[in-house]
């Protein structure tokens, strides 16, 4: 099977509860087991979201363009990387969480001006490899949350 992966960002439409993050990743991980994806996803106290997606092309998609895009909950979706993935980088989890800072969300995606869509066009070719490496990196090297963390079994 051919890997993919999708990167998108997008804000809350209200700061969401703890109960709230938990209800949303435990949906979000039954789906993903159903459909034989991995990815992160980062939420930030100024409701600021970055996810990443990873598994096969046509379920990454459905579930990003069908699903994610349409969920009232959330709006200004960005999409800062789509294409393909030589290895999964978050093999390990349905749907792994952590924390940010709105600083730490910054420094990870502000490297792009988001604003115009036109800014993927010169690094598109080079644009999963980075940034998918840099939330690895911080993944790595933050402190999980223990109430909203995936038990792998």
């Amino acid at each position: 099977m051919l890997l993919h992966h999708l990167i998108y960002e997008s804000q809350a439409t209200h700061p969401f509860t703890e109960e709230e993050l938990a209800d949303l990743l435990r949906k979000a991980r039954e789906t993903n087991e159903e459909k034989g994806l991995t990815g992160l996803l980062l939420y930030a106290q100024d409701g600021r979201f970055v996810q990443v997606l990873e598994g096969n092309v046509d379920e990454v998609h459905e579930l990003y363009f069908m699903h994610i895009a349409r969920d009232p909950r959330h709006h200004h979706l960005t999409l800062l990387a789509d294409g393909r993935l030589n290895h999964r980088r978050f093999a390990d989890w349905r749907m792994g969480f952590r924390p940010a800072t709105p600083e730490a969300l910054l420094e990870l995606t502000g490297h792009f001006s988001t604003a115009d869509a036109t800014f993927l066009l010169p690094v598109l070719p080079n644009l999963p490899s980075p940034l998918l490496d840099k939330l690895l990196d911080y993944v790595q090297y933050t402190v999980s949350h223990p109430v909203l963390e995936e038990v792998t079994h």
